[in-house]
């Protein structure tokens, strides 16, 4: 029964076109158990290659490579870095930059037959201040940064029961606010620019996770799990208008959720292909440089 009800959830929702807070980009719900569970033996080191593909406002496409490396220091700790980058285009343009650095530690505290429990702590640097600008020197809204410029605390904790049904949560605390953004839509002449609201000096506020999950074990090696993601933003997000002045963004605060399918395929020498997509269900009004109408992400490991 509970197999059938998952698949009922998502499927009944993964054509939707609506938007929804890309995941991705915020970062903590892409991060270590947060992402997917390590349900088998699991290699001392591990080096990722992955690519994001998101769709968002205003069809700008952002193509997002990232690399990071896992090393598994004992049966409770394991280390992970990992550092991204961006190309977006779209009506505006195209823009390429790195983007975040992550450092993560993952404390197993209880792994049994019946139940395994992880903490997750981290932190995001920015590698940018997010006001790239276009051809035209004026400032590209944040879907065309590389990152939100802030650095993060991550915290999270992932449970397993009987090595199938998962359940996560998680926090995403900005403590230090560098976004240099300059951005104001009244800039532009396009009418489509007013689809992307004023971020000048933006200053964002914590967002909280919480994700559901079943595992699917099949033939071949393969894993399947579809989930939902629900991201909650716990406050207005400000920004400074054209007088200098604090002023709240509002739509900004509020719930996201999403729907997701990952597919993990492990071989033999231990290496794996992972492959998510996501689509939204629910979504909050304005875009905060978050906003993605779906998201595919591919990752290879290799394991030694």
């Amino acid at each position: 029964m509970i197999k059938k009800l998952c698949f009922i959830i998502l499927l009944s929702g993964i054509c939707l076109r609506a938007s929804s807070q890309g995941c991705s980009d915020a970062g903590f719900c892409s991060l270590s158990t947060l992402k997917n569970a390590s349900l088998g033996d699991q290699s001392k080191h591990q080096l990722d290659f992955g690519f994001n593909f998101g769709y968002g406002e205003q069809q700008t496409l952002t193509y997002s490579p990232y690399v990071q490396y896992c090393v598994t220091l004992n049966s409770r700790f394991q280390i992970q870095g990992k550092l991204t980058g961006t190309y977006a285009t779209g009506f505006l343009g195209t823009n390429t930059n790195i983007g975040d650095l992550y450092g993560v530690i993952t404390y197993t505290a209880k792994k049994s037959s019946v139940n395994d429990i992880s903490l997750i702590g981290g932190i995001k640097i920015p590698l940018t201040t997010a006001n790239d600008k276009g051809t035209n020197g004026l400032a590209l809204p944040l879907d065309y940064q590389s990152s939100l410029g802030t650095y993060d605390l991550i915290a999270g904790i992932n449970y397993v029961l009987l090595k199938h049904l998962e359940a996560d949560a998680g926090i995403q605390l900005p403590i230090i606010q560098e976004n240099h953004n300059t951005f104001f839509p009244d800039d532009y002449s396009q009418t489509r620019i007013k689809y992307f609201p004023p971020t000048n000096q933006l200053h964002r506020q914590p967002d909280v996770l919480f994700r559901l999950g079943y595992y699917f074990n099949l033939p071949y090696s393969i894993t399947l799990k579809p989930n939902l993601l629900a991201i909650y933003r716990t406050g207005s997000d400000t920004y400074i208008n054209r007088a200098g002045v604090s002023s709240i963004l509002l739509g900004t605060e509020g719930l996201t959720l999403n729907e997701g399918l990952s597919l993990t395929k492990r071989f033999k020498n231990h290496n794996q292909l992972e492959i998510i997509a996501a689509a939204p269900l629910i979504s909050k009004r304005v875009d905060d440089g978050l906003i993605r109408e779906y998201v595919l992400n591919l990752q290879y490991t290799f394991a030694f």
